[in-house]
């Protein structure tokens, strides 16, 4: 049998998460066919004296329930039921409502400007829906407001200046909406309990107000990936209660300001894929809390601070495809929370001096594309969480040190385009967790070692260009996941093995003098 009216009610008011006395005004009634098994719909019906009145139209079991909405109703949470349909203007009419929120739903249609009434709203969610036109513009009639989170719609048009009237405001998100343009209006100064900023994946532009810097309780500032241009103003170091600031993939021109280095308790600092130039200010070093620093993908130039060094929980460091010169600073050796460093693609110089003794914790290190000579360090091999190793395209002497083979997680060494020399180590066949060893364009010389048929997990072999001789050793069939074995222009002799890895799909050996197949 199933449940009386009232008790479907009730279960309707659980799943749709009222928390208010008196939340219905009045009992279900059956309405024509209009929602999905499982939908519900919102909409402004007649009422008693013509009068128009909020309502929820949801279905329960067979028949859709009409639940109209109390003037006394102080919070309506409907997060995530499915609703359709758009925002009735009517929920204005709700004078003590302090929370609404109708995300993770299909609703459409603009955010009606009714809702600026609601003199007592403290927490306004939207998110996640298909919302399209502008942010009202009274929406800074909303004092009381702390949250507005409108992110993930299809809002366009600009942010209101009026935003800058919500003293009270602590959460700000408007994130993915890619037809929100304009500027991030100086008035957002206003804002002074602000402690999250979010407009990323937006089409805002322009520069960064100066007034940024009146956000003295902001936390997070994530403005990337929108059109961003002009310089970080300098008085963004005003923000001392700052951890995370997202600012890449914008178009973000002249020098990082070095007013960043009194961001005492910054974190995570994301500035790559901009336009920026200089150099990296020193006084980043002064930012002991940092953990993330990526800078790649600018035009900065100059050394690599050594007072990066004195960084004691940085644990990523990337700074690729820029234009830094100079060392490597040894100094990074002090960063022993360190797991990533990326300088590859620079202009580096000298060598690589770091003492990675220090680092256990390094699993990546890529330098390659830079100017460095001296050995590859040997060092490395005290990382045992090591797993990439990228020192390509550097004047790199010397022989490949035969410890990097017992790093039991490295799955990658990329030692291409040197001037390595010596023999390969046999102690290859210790590192059976290799996926990918390319050693090509050095001067290494003499054979193949048997023992790289241990390397169960090799998918891409490249030793080409070198002075190799003898024999492809037949063990090279135990290389049972090898997809690409490139080992050309060498000297290599004798013939193929019979029996090559059935996994094969590319296999250059070229300009050798490896007899002809019989």
């Amino acid at each position: 049998m199933p449940p009386p009216a009232a008790s479907r009610l009730a279960l309707l008011v659980r799943r749709l998460a009222f928390f208010v006395p008196a939340v219905v005004a009045g009992v279900p009634v059956p309405l024509p066919e209009r929602a999905g098994p499982g939908a519900a719909a919102m909409e402004g019906v007649a009422a008693a004296g013509g009068r128009r009145r909020a309502v929820v139209v949801a279905r329960v079991g067979p028949q859709p329930v009409r639940m109209p909405l109390a003037p006394s109703l102080k919070t309506l949470v409907l997060s995530g039921t499915n609703l359709t349909g758009t925002i009735p203007p009517q929920l204005g009419d709700l004078a003590a409502l302090t929370e609404l929120d109708v995300s993770k739903n299909q609703l459409t249609g603009a955010i009606p400007p009714e809702l600026c009434r609601l003199a007592k709203l403290e927490s306004l969610a939207l998110n996640s829906n298909s919302l399209r036109g502008a942010i009202p513009d009274g929406i800074g009639n909303l004092t009381g407001l702390t949250h507005l989170t409108l992110y993930d719609n299809e809002l366009s048009g600009p942010i209101p200046p009026g935003i800058g009237g919500l003293k009270n405001l602590q959460v700000l998100r408007a994130g993915g909406n890619p037809g929100m343009k304009g500027p991030v209006p100086a008035e957002i100064g206003g804002c002074s309990s602000l402690t999250m900023l979010g407009l990323a994946e937006t089409g805002v532009s322009g520069s960064l107000p100066d007034t940024i810097g009146q956000l003295k309780k902001v936390e997070t500032i994530a403005i990337y990936t929108t059109l961003l241009s002009g310089r970080i103003p300098e008085s963004i170091g005003n923000c001392t209660a700052l951890t995370s600031l997202y600012l890449y993939q914008n178009s973000l021109s002249g020098p990082i300001p070095a007013s960043l280095g009194q961001l005492r308790k910054l974190q995570t600092l994301l500035l790559w894929q901009n336009q920026l130039v200089g150099a990296i200010p020193p006084e980043l070093g002064q930012c002991k809390e940092l953990t993330l620093i990526d800078l790649s993908l600018n035009s900065l130039t100059g050394p690599i601070p050594a007072s990066l060094g004195e960084l004691p929980n940085l644990q990523q460091l990337q700074l690729s495809t820029n234009q830094l010169t100079g060392a490597i600073p040894p100094e990074l050796s002090n960063c022993t929370s360190l797991t990533d460093i990326e300088v590859d693609n620079n202009q580096l110089s000298g060598e690589i001096r770091i003492d990675f003794s220090r680092l256990r914790n390094l699993t990546l290190f890529y330098a390659w594309k830079n100017r460095l000579t001296g050995r590859v360090p040997a060092g490395l091999a005290e990382c045992p969480g090591m797993q990439a190793v990228d020192l390509s395209y550097n004047n790199l002497t010397g022989s490949i040190p035969k410890e990097l083979f017992g790093l039991q997680n490295l799955t990658k060494l990329l030692l291409l385009n040197n001037e390595l020399s010596g023999l390969v180590p046999p102690e290859i066949g210790d590192c059976t967790s290799l996926y990918r060893l390319r050693l090509n364009g050095n001067r290494l010389s003499g054979t193949v070692p048997a023992e790289i048929g241990n390397l169960k997990s090799l998918n891409f072999l490249d030793m080409s260009d070198n002075h190799l001789v003898g024999p492809i050793p037949a063990a090279i069939s135990g290389c049972a996941s090898l997809q690409f074995l490139d080992l050309h222009s060498n000297a290599l002799s004798g013939s193929l093995p019979d029996t090559l890895p059935r996994s094969l799909q590319l296999i250059d050996v070229s300009d050798n003098q490896l007899a002809p197949a019989r």
